[in-house]
């Protein structure tokens, strides 16, 4: 808890020796069953004549929320994200550092043999033993779909089987130093069809519509560029192709969690300027038949958007 004068920081004794005795930033309070939080929060307030005090709404429970009331406390709702949409510079390098990782995990991924009659599950954790072999962890739970499944945005991986001539969406992130990445690639098992490979390069041109909209506007023109106009410009063009719109946010930010501000998205009110860091991840989905979606990082620093995700992205087939 943050207060005009102190920083405090509430645990309960598990944690207490990973706790910096030296540290002169801290003040650390430890909480108990006798001494809950509640308790030490009316205390603190109480001894620096604070009234009311901001929470994160997207991080209290109902329940947390509940008996903090109880304890006479007024507490009002508020949104820290706008705090977190630019990132400093040694965030960027963090996330840099990541989103390397992430193509260093995924290069070695896809050298090895993938044959038909592995699952989806199967292919998920090997990707995951990899990253762990890297020292790092997944940032959310790995989407493997094959085929028809990759029609489905958000697939959750099960038992469904590799075959012959299918394609492969992965989606996958990695966490490390407490920042994230995403990145999403589509390649295929034997011969994409002809549709397929349409609709392959219609979200990959898709996807530089979006990168040179933002070259000409942030870099050339102004400071920064409508989120919104970035969406509408490439979901247009997918359904220039005869193909159908995009069903999610052409992007979002990301940091310390993976979906952070800003939104690229056709409500969007947010401007993409310096030092933010945001996806961008056009798709082209038909139900029952197949989905594609080709996913990167950028960042905008000096002036420049900058790839952060660097895997490749032609059309490939294993």
């Amino acid at each position: 808890m943050v207060t005009p004068k102190n920083i405090y920081l509430f645990t309960n004794p598990l944690y207490k020796d990973s706790f910096d005795p030296n540290s002169k930033s801290l003040l650390l309070k430890i909480t108990s069953r006798d001494n809950p939080l509640t308790k030490q929060l009316h205390y603190v307030l109480q001894i620096e004549h604070i009234k009311s005090v901001g929470f994160e709404e997207e991080n209290l429970t109902v329940s947390e929320f509940t008996k903090l009331q109880k304890d006479g406390i007024d507490f009002i709702p508020d949104t820290l994200s706008h705090l977190r949409i630019k990132k400093s510079h040694d965030e960027i390098q963090r996330i840099k550092s990541v989103c390397k990782l992430t193509d260093i995990v995924f290069e070695e991924f896809v050298k090895q043999t993938i044959e038909p009659g592995i699952t989806e599950v199967n292919l998920a954790t090997r990707l995951e033993k990899i990253a762990l072999e890297k020292n790092a962890s997944f940032s959310f739970p790995a989407i493997v779909a094959f085929g028809k499944n990759a029609a489905i945005p958000h697939h959750h991986s099960g038992e469904t089987k590799l075959k012959k001539n299918d394609l492969i969406l992965i989606d996958f992130g990695l966490k490390k130093d407490n920042y994230c990445s995403d990145m999403t690639r589509t390649f295929f098992i034997g011969k994409p069809t002809e549709e397929q490979k349409k609709a392959y390069a219609v979200v990959l041109e898709s996807q530089q519509v979006a990168v040179q909209q933002c070259n000409n506007v942030t870099m050339k023109q102004s400071t920064s560029v409508s989120a919104k106009n970035i969406d509408k410009a490439v979901r247009d063009y997918i359904t220039s192709h005869n193909f159908p719109t995009i069903p999610h946010s052409l992007g979002h930010g990301i940091g310390l969690e993976v979906h952070e501000a800003p939104s690229l998205s056709p409500h969007s009110e947010d401007k993409l300027t310096e030092g933010m860091v945001f996806s961008i991840e056009p798709g082209i989905y038909l139900p029952g038949k197949f989905g594609i979606r080709i996913e990167d990082l950028y960042t905008i620093q000096n002036g420049n958007l900058t790839k952060l995700t660097n895997s490749k992205s032609d059309l490939t087939v294993l």
